[in-house]
């Protein structure tokens, strides 16, 4: 019993590398950063210039077919201070497996709401502030999975992560495949209907964050079928204890008709 005790301790999940279309990567199975998510999950990595963040997609190239990863490509070069960069992106070149490299963040902004339950709020504003600022950085793309775990403190400031994921599994999959990969809790009505999101998907998800911020918890809650029927059917719970304007604010960005809801810049 006692050996099979010590080799339970001292097996180890080996060193995956991977070769994407920058280079090459290795990461620890074992060394998750955070749970997994609906997209896939994070683990500490490796690369030529240090310590790095390396997405493994839920998505085989079986599943994806000829269909390119271009969400990489669209925002690997560019300069963004919103936008948590991207330095790799692709299909592994020994496996069907796809990936994401990026840098380590201090922390993501559901950690944040787990240590301080909410958040005073000057810092609520700074924290949408950037949101809505990465949205107009990458104005180009809808996010479409805008959640308090996909905001992540990097270099100083809050930055979103996972830009067009979505967008790039919706391509490659079912509807009834994304629909289950979803975060129940941000996902806007026109996404419980199978509709096209647009940039006001992401302001309806921008408004339950701004909610968890100020009250510690989404506007609904509950089983998926119970947040799904409150998306589609119930006012979202106003806002009290801060100032009316942005009370009225995120109530009109938390409409059901995502064209009844303001745009990115009204917003900021």
């Amino acid at each position: 019993m006692r050996a099979i005790i010590v080799l339970l301790i001292n097996r180890r999940v080996p060193v995956q590398t991977i070769r994407l279309e920058r280079g090459e990567w290795s990461f620890d199975e074992s060394d998750l950063l955070g749970p997994p998510g609906g997209f896939g999950e994070v683990f500490r990595g490796t690369g030529p210039a240090g310590p790095v963040a390396v997405k493994r997609l839920k998505l085989s190239a079986g599943a994806a077919s000829h269909r390119e990863m271009k969400i990489g490509a669209t925002l690997a070069d560019r300069s963004l201070e919103h936008v948590v960069p991207i330095f790799d992106f692709g299909q592994d070149a020994e496996s069907d497996r796809y990936f994401l490299v990026m840098p380590l963040c201090d922390y993501s902004l559901q950690d944040l709401l787990r240590r301080e339950a909410t958040l005073d709020p000057a810092s609520a504003r700074e924290a949408a502030l950037a949101i809505l600022a990465g949205l107009e950085e990458a104005s180009d793309i809808v996010h479409r999975d805008l959640k308090p775990g996909n905001i992540l403190f990097h270099d100083g400031r809050w930055k979103i992560a996972d830009f067009g994921i979505a967008k790039f599994v919706e391509d490659a999959t079912s509807l009834e495949s994304l629909r289950t990969s979803l975060t129940p809790s941000y996902a806007a009505p026109e996404q419980w209907r199978g509709e096209r999101p647009a940039s006001a998907t992401d302001i309806y998800a921008l408004g339950c964050i701004v909610h968890a911020m100020i009250t510690g918890q989404p506007p609904f809650v509950g089983d998926a079928d119970a947040v799904r029927e409150a998306h589609l059917h119930s006012p979202a719970p106003p806002l009290s204890g801060i100032d009316s304007r942005l009370a009225g604010l995120v109530t009109t960005m938390l409409r059901k008709p995502p064209s009844s809801r303001p745009s990115v810049s009204r917003c900021r």
